[in-house]
């Protein structure tokens, strides 16, 4: 009797039962397309009859060699856009900064990212995915659509798939992106750490649409928190943001610092100015996102080149697994941001 018990049945040892090479039986059990769904099942009995287990061990060395060595060409990845315009995806305050970094963190793998527009009028669902298909795209990035609860119609089955943010709503894909909550969470303690007691969100109704409602949610808890000599002043979400009901509502809030949205914050500092309050003397104004590239804003960095990369590790990750299609599980993979200290807020005595 073995004291140590039986041996590790490997997959050499499945390739001798099944008289196929070892290549192919790692690519069975990996479900590879490359090899024959009979192969694939038969190999999948033997290893199930047999009690086949993948060693940890020779994983992780595995992937140790595949992170030292040299990255080659492994393909071709997709960055679909639907804007009404080939390039208008470029105008949205983040984008550029998701794409640089998921572009770098493609080439540092093996990839090359490709932008694909999937507005062109004259490309139905099933053309789209036989363009796609030719080009020989495994795996596809969805970037943040013009609009919230937006829906993209593909072969999804045939790529391995992921989103960026939450203005997708059908398929719901795997979903990489800021955590937004918890950004604002942090936003709201920074400035009452600064001295400001009454904090207002302002911002258009779509923008927090747009974040699956993060932002509103992590601001009506952070108040929860704030000791309660702070005021609890009622948000302003417009369905028609504009300097006429951010003027009624400054008057009747009287915040002494207002989160709003990247792409409104210059707006918004200039209707402060028009009705009297200098930023940051008289009053702050801070985003849970500062735009990209712009370092005057005070809010969260998202450090949004690092969630481009996450997007890519997460659809290269899929595609050696040989995930495809819509999930039965989505995940959410959220990074959380850093305080950015910027031009317009400043620290305010308490009174």
């Amino acid at each position: 009797m073995n004291p140590a018990g039986p041996a590790r049945v490997t997959q050499r040892d499945l390739a001798r039962l099944a008289r196929v090479s070892h290549t192919t039986v790692s690519l069975a059990l990996r479900d590879h397309p490359s090899i024959p769904v009979a192969t694939r099942r038969r190999i999948a009995e033997l290893a199930r009859r047999h009690g086949y287990q993948p060693d940890p061990m020779l994983t992780a060395l595995n992937a140790y060699r595949v992170s030292r060595a040299p990255s080659r060409f492994q393909g071709t990845l997709a960055w679909v856009t639907s804007f009404n315009a080939p390039h208008a995806w470029r105008d949205m305050i983040q984008a550029e900064g998701y794409f640089l970094g998921a572009q770098a963190q493609a080439e540092r793998l093996g990839y090359r990212l490709d932008e694909f527009w999937i507005g062109d009028p004259a490309l139905t669902a099933r053309r789209a995915s036989e363009v796609l298909q030719s080009r020989g795209v495994r795996g596809v990035i969805v970037a943040p659509l013009p609009v919230a609860h937006g829906e993209l119609p593909l072969a999804w089955e045939q790529f391995s798939a992921v989103a960026l943010g939450y203005s997708l709503a059908r398929p719901a894909l795997h979903v990489v992106m800021n955590h937004q909550f918890r950004n604002m969470r942090h936003l709201v303690w920074h400035l009452h750490e600064l001295g400001y007691a009454r904090i207002g969100l302002a911002m258009p109704a779509t923008t927090d649409e747009r974040v699956d409602h993060n932002y509103l949610g992590g601001f009506l808890v952070a108040q929860r928190e704030l000791p309660p000599a702070c005021a609890r002043l009622a948000p302003l979400l417009a369905p028609s943001f504009g300097p006429g009901v951010f003027q009624r509502w400054l008057r009747r809030a009287r915040p002494d610092a207002v989160i709003t949205s990247a792409s409104w914050a210059h707006q918004v500092i200039g209707w402060l100015d028009a009705a009297g309050q200098k930023v940051p003397r008289d009053a702050g104004v801070a985003v849970a996102s500062i735009p990209y590239s712009d370092r005057t804003i005070s809010g969260i960095d998202e450090n949004v080149r690092a969630v481009g990369a996450m997007a890519i590790d997460t659809v290269v990750g899929m595609i050696h697994r040989n995930e495809t299609g819509v999930p039965a599980t989505p995940w959410r993979i959220l990074a959380e941001g850093t305080w950015f200290q910027g031009e317009t807020v400043r620290r305010t005595p308490r009174s």
